[in-house]
């Protein structure tokens, strides 16, 4: 049976669909303007002041030659990929094991710990009691320092206990039948079924400590060689120090010419991997966070 159209439906999908288009325009064309501007002449990318939607001159590859031979940018990669790796893993563990046992309906003090971990949420001690207490525990210009903040979530907390509640029961109680234990039931018969929510957590996770810069300026200021890839991005879009990432004689001779270039494929270098990742996990994120929506 097909359905007829009405003119407000019509005019409506003419609307919707322009507004999208329109939408998407204006999300993507920075990201072009960046790309296009990374791959064009030095000299005239130095003149322009307005929107690049085409190389300008001939196109040159000399910028992410540039970037890709400084051992700072190579070095913060892998310090980023470690700390993205490890926190993700252990942030996913620590948030399942916490939004398990805070879902079980037998749990004794269930609404006090659900709301000191929420309190948490709104309300921490802010950045001079952390700092003293990394100080305390001797973790300063390590990384601890950047690990340790992010392997726990208190938002990622409530999510992953509001999807474990909306699983029946009834397959925990098999499961008990079968004789399966507590850690049994989460790691083999519930946390596959949330596999969307986990998703969720991950590329938050991931998103989360790839962008993140401040906590190691203030944590590895003596340990630059701990630095990730944000921070060294942010030293030189900020500082507009050039020569950070320039290497040989000639480097403060080139250091104007190039200034514009290297910024720009500093940025296209540390976001291209993020862009790479999201389209594959995206058809899980309204999935995640609809079964781990809290409950009304």
């Amino acid at each position: 049976m097909v359905e007829k159209t009405s003119v407000s439906r019509a005019i409506f999908n003419v609307l919707n669909y322009t507004f999208l288009i329109l939408f998407s325009i204006i999300c993507i064309l920075p990201i072009w303007h960046v790309l296009m501007s990374s791959v064009s002449d030095p000299r005239e990318l130095m003149a322009n002041t307005g929107l690049i939607l085409k190389p300008l001159g001939a196109v040159t590859h000399k910028g992410y030659q540039i970037v890709l031979s400084n051992s700072h940018i190579l070095n913060g990669y892998r310090n980023t990929l470690i700390y993205v790796t490890v926190t993700t893993l252990l942030c996913v563990v620590m948030t399942s094991m916490a939004g398990y046992v805070l879902s079980r309906p037998r749990l004794k003090l269930k609404g006090i710990l659900t709301i000191f971990i929420f309190f948490t949420m709104i309300f921490n001690g802010g950045l001079i009691p952390s700092y003293m207490v990394n100080i305390k525990l001797g973790i300063n210009n390590t990384v601890w320092a950047v690990l340790i903040p992010g392997v726990v979530n208190a938002f990622y907390i409530i999510i992953m206990k509001s999807a474990f509640e909306q699983l029946p029961e009834s397959y925990e109680e098999a499961a008990r039948i079968d004789g399966a234990g507590p850690i049994t039931i989460m790691l083999r018969i519930l946390l596959p079924m949330i596999k969307a929510t986990v998703a969720v957590i991950v590329m938050y996770s991931v998103i989360m400590q790839w962008n993140s810069w401040f906590q190691a300026s203030i944590y590895l200021q003596k340990s630059r060689n701990l630095w990730p890839l944000q921070l060294i991005m942010r030293e030189i879009l900020v500082q507009n120090d050039a020569t950070k990432v320039m290497t040989g004689s000639d480097a403060l001779g080139k250091a104007d010419l190039t200034r514009n270039l290297v910024k720009y494929c500093v940025t296209i270098v540390g976001t291209v991997p993020l862009l790479c990742i999201y389209p594959f996990v995206q058809k899980y994120f309204v999935k995640g966070v609809t079964l781990g929506g809290v409950k009304g």
